[in-house]
């Protein structure tokens, strides 16, 4: 009798430390990195690449990411920003209208490009490394963009500035006559400047 009662009160203490042990778990899975809301005003991507040698910069006027980040909590921290492709500018109407067409970004059939991280890291210093997956033109490459994070304003205001260079021919951007690169360069530099805040 006294060990059947010993053996209940056993597992009525491993329910106990088990419902604990649950419910913490489920907690910290409940505790999900805040949302950043981008300042569209503030926030540009821009692109420079090289055209006959001299240097060719734009930005895309239009696009739009969602953000959950936490230095503490990068796990489960995660961004995916939309590029409206067709909003590519460089104060030049001429090339402005060229990418436009089925030889470059082909916005009619492709109206947007899509970055979407699957794991980042901490690199030291406020600096960090986003892997992800870039997709222009349905084509799909593996990419990594180094980034700093600045947080300001009691930490509710972040600053976010990165660089990596692509190659445009991965994606089909420059077919034709302009995938000589001897014309355009292959090689196009990425760089974000983002303002964002949390929780919007």
């Amino acid at each position: 009798m006294k060990t059947i009662q010993a053996a209940t009160r056993a597992l009525q203490a491993f329910a106990i430390i088990a419902g604990v042990a649950l419910s913490a778990g489920t907690a910290a899975r409940a505790e999900e990195p805040p949302v950043w809301t981008v300042d569209a005003g503030k926030s540009r991507i821009v692109f420079i690449g090289r055209q006959m040698g001299a240097a060719s910069k734009g930005w895309f006027k239009k696009f739009s990411a969602t953000i959950r980040f936490d230095p503490k909590n990068l796990g489960a921290s995660s961004a995916e920003v939309t590029v409206d492709t067709a909003s590519a500018y460089t104060g030049n109407e001429d090339i402005d209208i060229e990418m436009r067409k089925e030889q470059w970004f082909h916005t009619a059939k492709y109206p947007t490009a899509r970055f979407v991280t699957t794991k980042i890291t901490a690199k030291g210093a406020n600096a960090y490394e986003a892997a992800g997956k870039l997709t222009i033109k349905d084509v799909t490459k593996d990419i990594v963009l180094p980034f700093k994070v600045a947080l300001s304003n009691g930490d509710k205001t972040a600053k976010i500035t990165g660089e990596v260079t692509v190659k445009r021919l991965d994606f089909g951007i420059g077919k034709g006559e302009w995938g000589a690169t001897r014309i355009v360069a292959d090689e196009v530099v990425i760089q974000i400047e983002v303002l964002a805040n949390k929780g919007g």
